[in-house]
């Protein structure tokens, strides 16, 4: 069977999960523009857009699934960017939701600032900073964000540690990983969000394809 084409397959992903007519279009066009991209600056190990499909879009669109009230975030953040994903995917689901996207590392933010713009994304802000720098050198962004997504950062215990600061009351913290996850880190990722004053929430599992293994978004939130 001839494997169904690009569009198609985020066309299937994006009614599965809620997204906006226009979402597709918007995503495939950021997918494209970071493998333009990738030439010049390293933001992906994918070199083929099957492959960019699959590891940035397809595995980042789930979040919506994360996201469970009645209201679209205001605020979202992506913590630790590095090639726009899964913060392109949180812009393109809600798009009245102002998305902000960084990196400490200033080349690749900016390359990916310009990815988004090329696809078309107005709702999206871009800052280099480390992230654990954000809210002492801005402190208007302390609590500011309802979703706050990361994907390959870290260990969930201090990565949920840095995220805590920029988590709205009410807000989501959503990390990305792979269903076997070890036990000690997951125990010790609860156990620093109960120090912060964040809940386990459900998680969210999911596969991008039949031949990829299955992955897990692990949910805490600030109660309001």
């Amino acid at each position: 069977m001839t494997p169904p084409e690009p569009a198609a397959r985020l066309a299937d992903a994006a009614a599965r999960f809620g997204y906006p007519a226009e979402a597709v279009t918007r995503l495939l066009a950021m997918v494209e523009a970071v493998l333009e991209t990738n030439e010049d600056v390293n933001l992906t190990a994918a070199k083929s857009l099957d492959a960019a499909l699959e590891i940035l879009v397809l595995d980042a669109m789930p979040v919506a699934a994360a996201w469970t009230a009645a209201r679209p975030p205001r605020r979202a953040l992506d913590l630790g960017t590095g090639n726009g994903f899964p913060g392109a995917a949180v812009a393109a689901r809600w798009p009245t939701c102002r998305t902000t996207f960084v990196d400490r590392r200033a080349k690749k933010v900016n390359a990916v600032g310009r990815c988004l713009a090329r696809a078309g994304f107005a709702n999206v802000e871009i800052v280099a900073c480390d992230g654990r720098e954000l809210v002492p050198h801005q402190p208007s962004r302390a609590r500011a964000f309802d979703l706050v997504t990361v994907r390959a950062v870290g260990d969930l215990a201090p990565t949920t540690k840095e995220a805590a600061p920029l988590l709205a009351p009410g807000g989501r913290l959503v990390h990305w990983k792979s269903a076997d996850v070890a036990a000690a880190e997951v125990a010790a990722g609860d156990a620093t969000a109960r120090s912060l004053g964040l809940a386990r929430r459900a998680d969210v599992p999911f596969q991008v394809a039949p031949d990829r293994p299955p992955r897990v978004l692990v949910v805490y939130e600030r109660p309001a």
